[in-house]
This record gives structure tokens, C-alpha cells and sequence, in this order.
């Protein structure tokens, strides 16, 4: 397996009308696409099409591979449509939370951003497409790896958003930040924050040149819900008051602290509808991307290139979440080092959904299904079914049985944090930090193998998908990594 490190990429809200402007839709309800074509056609004689792996393949393979294909572009574009809609209907909540702060209107806001947590978190196996996407000056969209450092970058070093506790140590350490100052440094470069607007948060993402330095996105909306948990490895997340919204003055607060002028709250208000409008925004091209009968887009450029390596690529992204981003970044990295901050949903501590719906979106390609927020199911034909109807009949099984212990696994971490109250910050604690809180060894050391059963079953989940994937054909998947295997 090749150890690579992640790169993240910024795209300024400008690319939603390039996205739109540049579709190309093809009218006519009734005419069959071209995909639809390619999807049904029956041929037997043997075309001299080569893939990426320079093997002929026949037309039977040929129609295996525009089934998948299909299937698989279809359940994209649901995941993202989900998305785009769970993030407007977020908006619309923090729309009314802004304009009437209440503790019920916070709790609404909560409650829509965990809603929208769950399509777009199965949504990432659509990433790691890099080095598979063709260059093409025309799309909106490079690829999904570059453009998802904008939606769903972290850890973000909130210090630079918004206040912290005394005792915080982040790698910005300055006392201005975005929300009470006009203008903050950060390294060589001052920036004007005067005015809270979307191409403001987009331009500071990463500013500096710090990948922490986060100012987009879900979680940076996520602090501006909850505030910082400051409770380590005890239970409960952050606890952001409303007041801190609260715009009247001598009621606004930043934490424990009053503020004198109540232009603080207002700019707290513009930041979070900021970072909403163009979190909407980025969903809004990502969407376009993958609509049926378009040109110039992702989806029509995996359809020009699925016989080269579409399988390939399909296959690589299963590998790479699986095991360098869920199994080594998000969970071995904080397991290792009971490091809360390393906690992909630190603030609000709904991290076991974050991990959960990661490996649904994993099995959701292999089983060819993807069941929307409304409860309709989507795609019909999955690396499963592709394996089966390839004669490897026997890796279809293994991989169906590695899923079943990668679900098993993670359904335990789900009904701990959902029925039970205790989040991943807690299992991941080490024993000597779970002692201070008079959790006994034995206890803790339970907590963690909950932990550690998922990164086993997503590392032997990569081994039986890189053995799949050379039982057809591919022989080096080179699946990423991450750093930690």
C-alpha cells in the first residue's frame, strides 16, 4: 500500500455559476441517454477496447462495467442531491436561530446540522479520485479531492474563529480573531474581516498556509453551534450559549464573558449564515457535477473513461477510506493518542455517526444501494454484483462477510453514543486519562476495544477489497494508507 498524506484544496464560491453555466442538458423526456444505452446494450462479439490495465475485455465485461458505472454515478448524484437539500434545510434553520436566538432555535439549528451530517458523511466515498479525473478546463470542478477541503476540512484551529478557553493550545495563538476584530495577522499575512461574507471565509481557508486553519465548512459551522468542548475525555459536548447570539446590548455575551457592544453577537450571526450560504453553495456545483445529460462535468467524464479505469478507481476509493482516512487518520490517529481534538466531530461529539455513515457510503457502493433521506433506493448494481457476474463468485462472499463485521463494529460505537451517552471522546481515552474520571481499567479498556474492533474490521475489509480487486485483474490498487499503517 502507498503511504501518501492528504492535500486539501480551496474552490471560492464562484465555481456554483460556473457549475450551472456550464451544464449542457439534453432535452426530450422520453429519449433514451446514452448511458441508458450502453447500459442495456447486448453484444457478443469481442470488442478490442483496452482498460487501464492494458486486458482486452469483452462485450459481457463491457456491460458489467456500464451497469456499475451507472449505478455507481446514480447513487453519487443522490448523496449529493441529499446533501444540497439537508444543508438548505440547515440554513433555514440557522436563518431563524440568528434572527431569534432561543435555546429551542439552537436546538433546531443542532438537530438539522446532525440531520445534514448523514448523507454528506456517505458521500465520501466519492473522494480520492485525483490522478483518475481527466484534466478539462471546461469543468467546474477539478475533482472531488480538491474541492472537499472547503466542506469538510479538520481539525480547524478555532482560536482563529472565535474565543477559547485560557488553557487552549492550538497552533494560532493570537488574541484577534474573526469575530471580534476588523483585521487579525496570521504569519505574514493581515486580513481585512471587516465585513463577514462567504468569499471572505473561502478566501481565509487555510490561511497562512496552515491546514488547521479552517474557516469553512461543516465544522466550522459545528463550532459556531456548540462552542468549544472543553470536558476532554468526561462526558458531554460543547455548550455554546444562546446568549452568545443574543444582539441587545448588555446581553451579549462570549462564553461566561459580557460584552459591552453587542456588534460581537451580530458579527457571530453573519459568520455562521456566511459559512451556511457557502457550504450550500459548494453543494450546489457538487450536485450539478453529477446530474444525468450533462457535459463537461464529473459525471460525464467518468462515462467517457469507464472501460480505461473506472473499476479501478471505484475500487481505489473503497480502499482509501477504509483504510487511510477512517481507519488511520479519524480513528487510529485519536485512538492512539486519547487526543480529543483529533476527533472528527469534536465540538458536538456525533463523531460515531460521522464513522458510521463513512463505512455505510463504503458498503453502499459494494452492495449498489444507497437509501435516500426520503427512503427511496437508489443505484441497483454494486461491486458485489460485479464480482458475481465476473465468475468471482467467492470474493463477492468474503468482501460480504468483511462488511457484515465492519457494520457489526460500528452499529456497537452508534448505540453507545446514541442510546447510552457515551461519544467517542470517551472511548478513545487511555486509561491512565479515564483513571482521573474514575472509570476503572477494566472499564476503559472495554470502551476502547469498541474502537479498536472498527480500525480491525476496516483494515481487513482493505485486504479482502485489494484481493477483489486482483482476482479481476488489478494488480497494484495501491489503496491509500493514511499515516498511521
Amino acid at each position: 500500500m502507498t503511504i501518501t498524506t492528504e492535500t486539501r484544496r480551496k474552490i471560492l464560491p464562484t465555481t456554483l455559476a460556473v457549475a450551472l453555466a456550464g451544464l449542457l442538458m439534453v432535452s426530450g423526456c422520453t429519449k433514451k441517454t446514452e448511458e441508458d444505452t450502453a447500459a442495456t446494450e447486448t453484444q457478443t462479439e469481442v470488442v478490442s477496447t483496452e482498460t487501464g490495465d492494458n486486458t482486452e475485455i469483452s462485450a459481457a465485461e463491457k456491460a458489467h462495467i456500464d451497469r456499475l458505472i451507472i449505478s455507481y454515478a446514480n447513487m453519487a448524484h443522490a448523496a449529493y442531491k441529499d446533501s444540497l437539500d439537508t444543508a438548505k434545510a440547515l440554513q433555514a434553520a440557522v436563518d431563524t436561530y440568528v434572527a431569534t436566538p432561543t435555546q429551542a432555535n439552537l436546538d433546531a439549528a443542532k438537530a438539522a446540522y446532525k440531520a445534514a451530517r448523514q448523507p454528506y458523511s456517505q458521500t465520501e466515498i466519492f473522494r480520492f479520485d485525483e490522478g483518475f479525473v481527466t484534466a478539462n478546463d471546461k469543468r467546474a470542478i477539478n475533482s472531488i479531492d480538491s474541492w472537499e477541503g472547503q466542506i469538510n476540512a479538520w481539525p480547524l484551529d478555532e482560536a482563529l474563529i472565535d474565543y477559547v478557553s485560557d488553557d487552549y493550545e492550538g497552533e494560532y495563538n493570537g488574541q484577534e480573531n474573526i469575530i471580534n476584530s476588523d483585521s487579525i495577522t496570521v504569519g505574514s499575512t493581515k486580513q481585512d474581516t471587516s465585513t463577514i461574507t462567504p468569499e471572505l471565509l473561502a478566501e481565509m481557508n487555510e490561511i497562512g498556509g496552515s491546514e488547521a486553519n479552517v474557516t469553512t465548512g461543516y465544522h466550522a459551522i459545528e463550532f459556531m453551534l456548540w462552542g468549544q468542548d472543553t470536558n476532554g475525555v468526561k462526558e458531554g459536548a460543547g455548550n455554546r450559549p444562546v446568549t452568545d447570539y443574543m444582539t441587545e446590548d448588555g446581553q451579549c455575551t462570549s462564553g461566561d464573558t459580557v460584552n459591552e457592544d453587542a456588534s460581537i453577537c451580530e458579527r457571530r450571526g453573519e459568520f455562521l449564515k456566511a459559512a451556511t450560504q457557502l457550504l450550500v453553495d459548494d453543494l450546489t456545483a457538487m450536485e450539478a457535477q453529477w446530474q444525468p445529460d450533462t457535459e463537461n462535468t464529473l459525471r460525464s467524464d467518468l462515462m467517457a473513461r469507464k472501460y480505461d479505469n473506472g473499476l479501478r478507481q471505484i475500487m481505489y476509493q473503497m480502499g482509501s477510506l477504509a483504510l487511510g482516512e477512517l481507519a488511520s487518520e479519524r480513528m487510529q490517529v485519536a485512538f492512539v493518542t486519547g487526543s480529543t481534538e483529533d476527533e472528527h466531530e469534536c465540538f458536538s461529539d456525533l463523531t460515531h455517526l460521522s464513522y458510521a455513515n463513512n463505512a455505510r457510503g463504503i458498503q453502499n457502493v459494494f452492495n449498489g444501494s444507497y437509501q435516500t433521506v426520503a427512503g427511496k433506493t437508489v443505484g441497483g448494481y454494486g461491486i458485489k454484483d460485479y464480482l458475481v457476474d465476473s465468475g468471482h463468485v467467492e470474493e463477492a462472499d468474503e468482501l460480504a462477510a468483511d462488511f457484515s463485521k465492519v457494520e457489526g463494529a460500528f452499529n456497537v460505537m452508534v448505540e453507545k453514543g446514541e442510546k447510552e451517552g457515551i461519544k467517542i471522546d470517551q472511548m478513545i481515552a487511555t486509561v491512565g486519562q479515564a483513571s482521573q474520571e474514575g472509570i476503572s481499567a477494566e472499564e476503559q479498556n472495554i470502551r476502547r476495544g469498541w474502537v479498536e474492533a472498527g480500525i480491525n474490521s476496516l483494515k481487513e475489509l482493505t485486504t479482502g477489497i485489494e484481493s477483489a480487486a486482483k482476482a479481476v485483474g488489478i494488480d497494484n490498487l495501491d489503496a491509500d494508507a493514511g499515516s498511521q499503517f
